[in-house]
């Protein structure tokens, strides 16, 4: 079977999920679109396809804390 391949890539003050490059819904959160992605690839495993998720890193301090980062120095949580 083939290989379906998804990507997460911040997009804006959005992130993006596409699959085999189409680009489906963005979301506000990098957690939020990588929940997603891993979703959507649980069925094509179920389907016996090979899959590979790409999640690109935030830029953006506000964007890492999404997924766990640090406040900012200063910042109050």
């Amino acid at each position: 079977m083939a290989t379906i391949s998804y990507k997460v890539v911040p997009h804006g003050e959005q992130w993006t999920v596409s699959r085999n490059g189409a680009s489906n819904i963005s979301y506000a959160t990098q957690m939020a679109a990588y929940e997603v992605a891993t979703s959507e690839a649980g069925g094509d495993l179920r389907s016996g396809h090979d899959v590979v998720i790409e999640v690109s890193h935030a830029t953006d301090p506000a964007g890492a804390r999404d997924s766990g980062g640090l406040p900012l120095p200063g910042e109050v949580q």
